[in-house]
């Protein structure tokens, strides 16, 4: 799971939710995400790569991912 940080605090993504929770918010953030969310799906391999390669954008800035996180 990803636990929001910064400007993402006391947003949680589960693990099973990470991938359409980064196409949802790409499809309705910015030009600059969508853009992004293009370029990624445009050099995949195939949907597996598509996915690890948007998950590890997505999350590579205002997220940690924890293993074990309970809510306070």
């Amino acid at each position: 799971m990803y636990v929001g940080v910064n400007k993402e605090l006391g947003h949680v993504v589960q693990a099973e939710d990470v991938f359409s929770y980064a196409c949802e918010r790409c499809l309705k953030g910015t030009i600059e995400e969508q853009d992004t969310f293009l370029e990624i799906a445009k050099h995949s391999e195939d949907i597996e790569n598509f996915a690890e390669t948007l998950i590890e954008w997505f999350y590579s800035g205002n997220w940690v991912k924890e293993e074990n996180y309970t809510e306070n």
